[in-house]
């Protein structure tokens, strides 16, 4: 019921944010919202009616090609996003907002963003360009993103024959910031830096890391590839705010230690030690 309710809320967020801040300023969004708007801006053909019609279309094509279990994916949002659409437009007396274009731009793409997230993290897919993608994906040698890339640049390529440079530059910031709080929300923002370190000045880097910085660590053993050759990687998680500070101060004790860095969304039983554990 919970992951129901999740896939409403982001269904809900997608179709407020087409129906507040991408419709009412002629802003062409991405994916197959953008191809709905250019038809309905052209045409004036409801573009709720348009995503209901195109999303059963690929959704019966991926039953055939995906198969049922796969294509329980879509259905889902691929229906309730073009119903909210439709719903909310006997509200627009009180969903209308008076702004600048570019602040429509900007809270459309982010709570769009927000709402794909949402879907995206319980399992689900949007629909449009989601079946699209994996329908290709299906019958291609590699997985690739190209197809949603080169629909995107139709959807790009069009805004500016039609509407402009400038209305070209808003979808480009819509399909960017879209991509973009779709990945943050989905990951979370990294609060933490992963370190793995290699030095031959293991007892200063760890005293460092332990007595100065205060901070854990663990170390293991590992044989390289090629040269054979065994070193021990310490690996510590430091706050992001830390990065830097422990980054240098590994480099001032050793400048020749290899140090890789990665983001670190989340830490589960932090206080967890390998002997307790084991």
């Amino acid at each position: 019921m919970k992951k129901i309710i999740k896939i409403i809320i982001g269904c809900l967020l997608i179709a407020l944010s087409y129906n507040i801040f991408f419709l009412p300023y002629d802003i062409v969004p991405n994916g197959i919202f953008g191809f709905a708007t250019l038809l309905n801006l052209k045409t004036s053909y409801d573009p709720a009616l348009f995503l209901s019609i195109v999303n059963l279309f690929l959704i019966i094509i991926s039953l055939c090609t995906l198969g049922g279990f796969k294509s329980k994916e879509y259905v889902w949002p691929g229906m309730l996003i073009p119903l909210f659409i439709c719903l909310e437009t006997y509200f627009d007396n009180y969903l209308i907002l008076e702004s600048e274009k570019i602040i429509a731009v900007i809270a459309g793409s982010f709570i769009t963003g927000l709402g794909y997230g949402i879907i995206y993290k319980e399992g689900k897919n949007v629909g449009g360009l989601d079946i699209i993608q994996d329908i290709v994906n299906s019958v291609a040698v590699y997985r690739s993103h190209l197809i949603s890339y080169f629909l995107e640049g139709i959807v790009v390529l069009l805004t500016l024959v039609f509407y402009g440079f400038e209305s070209m530059v808003y979808t480009i910031i819509v399909i960017v910031v879209v991509r973009y709080m779709t990945t943050k929300s989905k990951v979370g923002i990294s609060s933490s830096k992963n370190f793995f370190i290699i030095t031959t000045k293991e007892e200063e880097v760890k005293k460092y890391i332990m007595d100065e910085l205060k901070n854990d660590l663990t170390e293991f053993t590992v044989k390289g590839g090629y040269s054979k050759h065994k070193a021990k990687i310490l690996m510590t998680v430091m706050d992001t705010k830390n990065y830097y500070i422990l980054k240098e101060g590994i480099l001032k004790i050793d400048p020749k230690a290899f140090i890789s860095i990665t983001d670190s969304y989340e830490i589960i039983n932090k206080n967890r030690n390998i002997a307790r554990s084991s």
